[in-house]
Order: C-alpha cells, then structure tokens, then sequence
C-alpha cells in the first residue's frame, strides 16, 4: 500500500517548452510514491491530457451516461496504442485492464535495455466545478526507484524517455480525435485523390504546400493544405490533429472553414473553403477612396472572428495581415481569418507557453517568456489596426534586437503626416490595445464595444485616408526585404534558446 504520491515540478521539467496543446494539462510532472512500510520508493513522469467534452462529436453527446462516453474515448486510445506498438520495435507488449481503464506497456529490454521502466496509460472520469464530467487520460514513464526517474544517466533512461514521449503523442492524438467531427468524405477510408483533384499550387513551407483543389463529384473550387509526413516531427505531426479539431469546432461568417479532412499514410490533406480574393493590401492600393469608414469595416470582421475563437478559450497565436483573407474579387472587405497552425485551447488565464508569432505583430509577453493567453492576440490585433489606418507599423527595426527592444517597451508614436486624417476615437482603441500589461489590454469583446465603432458612417467617410492607401499598397514590397532580415534574427535567436518547434521555425515570417 503507497501513500498518496507527492507531485512537484522540478527546474527541467518546469520550463513546458512545448507549451499547452490543445487538450495537454501538463508536461512532465514528476510524481514520487512511498511506501508506508519504508519499501522501495517509485517515481514517474506523467502527462495528462483532457478532453474537451463541449467539443466531442454529436454521438457523444447524445450518449445515455457517462460510462458510454469514457467506453468511446478508451476505444479510441485503445485503437491508436496498438496501432503504435504493432509499428514500435521499442515495445515488447501491451495489456489492457478494464478495471480502471489502464494499459501497460513492456519495454524491449534488447532494444531499449532500460529494465527499470515501463508505460503505463489510465483513463479516468473527474466532475469538472460546472457539474460537467471531465474525462482525462494519463500517460505515465514508472520508475522502479526514486532515482530512476530524476536521475538522467541511469542505464536506459534516455532511451525509455523517448519512447514515452512517442507514446505520449499518441496518446495526444487519440484524445484530440475523440473531438472530430464526422467528416463528409475525409477518415472513411476513401482515398483522397478519388475525390479530390489537385490543381495549381498557391503557396509552399517546409512541410505543408497550399493547392487549388476541384471536388471531382461537383466540381466545387476548394483550397487544400497538403502536410508531408516523411520528414515532419512526431510532436507536429500530432499538432496537425489539433488543428484539425480547432479549425472544426470554429463555424463563424468570417473564419475559413475546414470542409473536409483526409488523414493518408504519407500526407496529411485539410480542404477548407477558397478565398480568392487576392491580397487585402493590394486591393485597399487600387480601390478609388479608401477611409477610416472602411478601414473600421474590416477591424469589426477582424475583431467579431477574434471574439468568436476567444468566446470559445482559443487563442490564435498568429494574428496577422497575411492571415486575413478576402473571400472573392469582387468584395472588397469581406474578409475572413485563416491559418490555424499555431491555435490553442486556453484551460486557464495564461496557460500558454510556446513562442509563436509573428516578428513585427507579436506581443511583448511571448518575447518575455511569460505564460500568456487570449489577450496576446489583441496586441497583435492593435498592431493591425493601426497599420490599415495609417500604412505603417507600431513598432519597426533595422535588426531583432532593435525591433523586439520597441515592442517590449511598448512604446509608440501616431506621426502627424500618417495620422492627422485618422480620428481621436481610432487612436483611442490603438492605444487601449497596445498596452504591455496584457491584464489591462481591452479585450476582443470589449474592443467591439468602443466608441469608434458607434462612430457615424457618414462621418468616416468623409476622413478620407489617401496617404494610408497607397502606403499599405507599397506595404509588402517595402517589408519582404526587411522581414527577410529580421527572421533570420528571429529564427535565430530561437533555435538558442529551444522555444519553438520545428514547425515554428519554418514558418514563414510574413
């Protein structure tokens, strides 16, 4: 009989550096167990992962009682881990007690050779304060002795450590699953390009390209996010599955919705909507008058698709001009926002780690390193907004250190020549957005109740914002050199410090 384990966080496993994924309540927490009668003391590393049970699919919410639900999630881990040790040459064996809803998996002690350790894997039901079960799911690297586990040059730990953390993104995916919807043609076993053509290519990353894509069956014009699997990291090949379910939970007038989903051996395929109404930029450059009327136009369908993903405990994590898309040629501010690579559910106020971002539009938080949340995205919200109303950027640098030194010091000037058509009220909102402390930054929900957007119609029109047009048209052209610049910096300068994936550093920066 062992006494209730004590949890603490050492230094090490303190650091989170992968930040919270979705459904990821912690990283690494190291918990040691006693024995009352003075045995062998045991230490694990455990990760716990909670399901969003709003989010799950229609099925499970229409299930009778809550055994049923915790019965769909353990098929779904069950599936996923034996799909795992069939392909693992690092796992002898897994068994599988219904009583407690627990696996274990056996190490090869001729491959990994770490006798000390095994796997183990509990699912588990806890009441949640809203009288809401919670079901989470624990994956756990046991250790023989105390010592096993913190100390890091015992024989096998290194090598038992990694298995875990493969295990552990399975096990991530397996609950991340659970939230899909029921896609219309994609995870039903028929093969992507039966339904699906592939046409011209719109843009490419290091793992994912961007097509044009025609659904064979109606001929609908879709965009189709391909992501190569060969080469592409264990922990972003699981982040895909995040996006996935994020992306399919968000249905708003102006997010990018996904349509469908195909999951293949060697690709992953995302088709969502396509916006081919080219660069925001370039067409505010050839519209005959531009204003503070549309400018405020197209930061109400910004700030309404933050408010949504905010309503929802998401955090974009990438709030750029760039991820703004027009919907067609023939609108010019319909406008919906993409890109959910680095999205995030927050649990909690500031429960976010991991550096992400945008150079010239991240906030001052992620660049100190402080856990952060929603209210991150509102920086960069307020840098896009003064940018459609003057042309210009908040905060610029001939290098990363000088441009990150000005955002953390928050800060700014509204320069007469860029500013002197633009309203008290619109600067009024840049300045409530554009404060360090991101606990007094105005928030998505409250930034759609300011003064500036009660503003006559009539009256910002006529502050007409000629200067700002054609800056913002010249805006890319005088930026890619510079942002080429200060990426290299930026990537840089992470790669030192081990903040950001691999999937963050080729990212591209603009």
């Amino acid at each position: 009989m062992t006494a209730e384990a004590e949890i603490y966080m050492t230094p090490q496993l303190a650091k989170r550096k992968d930040g919270l994924c979705p459904s990821l309540l912690n990283d690494e927490v190291l918990k040691v167990s006693t024995s009352k009668g003075g045995g062998p003391s045991h230490a694990a590393i455990s990760k716990s992962y909670q399901t969003n049970t709003k989010y799950l699919t229609e099925s499970i919410r229409e299930l009778e009682n809550e055994s049923e639900e915790l019965k769909f999630i353990s098929d779904s881990v069950n599936k996923f881990l034996k799909e795992f040790v069939d392909g693992s040459d690092d796992v002898s064996s897994i068994s599988f007690e219904p009583k407690g809803c627990t696996w274990k998996l056996e190490l090869d002690i001729d491959k990994v050779q770490a006798p000390d350790y095994r796997i183990q894997i509990v699912c588990m039901a806890r009441a949640s304060g809203d009288k809401r079960t919670t079901f989470v799911v624990d994956a756990t690297l046991v250790g023989k002795s105390d010592t096993s586990i913190s100390s890091t040059s015992l024989p096998g730990f290194k090598e038992a450590k990694a298995t875990f953390e493969a295990t552990s993104l399975v096990v991530r995916k397996a609950v991340v699953r659970c939230e899909f919807p029921e896609f219309p043609e994609g995870c039903k076993g028929r093969i992507f390009r039966e339904v699906y053509q592939l046409n011209a290519r719109l843009k490419s990353g290091s793992f994912a390209t961007v097509c044009r894509g025609t659904h064979r069956a109606s001929g609908k014009k879709v965009a189709i996010k391909c992501v190569l699997r060969k080469d592409l990291p264990p922990n972003d090949d699981a982040a895909i599955y995040d996006e996935v379910a994020i992306m399919s939970s968000l249905t708003h007038p102006h997010i990018v919705p996904l349509i469908d989903f195909f999951e293949e051996k060697d690709c992953y395929f995302l088709v969502m909507e396509l916006m081919s109404g080219g660069d925001l930029f370039d067409r505010i450059g050839k519209k005959k008058t531009y204003s503070e009327a549309d400018a405020r136009d197209l930061t109400v369908k910004m700030l309404k698709s933050m408010a949504f993903c905010h309503a929802h405990n998401i955090a974009h994590c990438d709030m750029k001009p760039k991820n703004l898309l027009l919907m067609s040629e023939d609108n010019d501010s319909y406008i919906k926002l993409a890109d959910f690579g680095f999205a995030a559910r927050c649990h909690a106020p500031k429960s976010l780690t991991k550096q992400c971002g945008t150079p010239f539009f991240v906030s001052p938080e992620i660049l100190m390193r402080q856990p952060y949340d929603q209210q991150s995205d509102m920086w960069s919200v307020g840098c896009i907004i003064f940018l459609l109303l003057s042309g210009n950027l908040p905060f610029m640098g001939r290098s990363q250190k000088e441009l990150f030194k000005k955002i953390v010091s928050g800060k700014f000037e509204f320069d007469d020549d860029d500013w002197c058509d633009v309203s008290d009220d619109a600067k009024d909102l840049v300045k409530q957005l554009l404060i360090l402390d991101p606990d007094q930054r105005m928030t998505s929900a409250d930034a759609l109740k300011h003064r500036w957007m009660r503003a006559s119609d009539d009256r910002l029109r006529m502050m007409a914002l000629t200067g700002t047009s054609q800056r913002l048209k010249t805006f890319n052209a005088r930026m890619k050199l510079r942002s080429a610049m200060i990426a290299v910096d930026w990537v840089s300068s992470l790669k030192k410090t081990s903040w950001i994936s691999t999937r963050n550093l080729n990212k591209e920066s603009s």
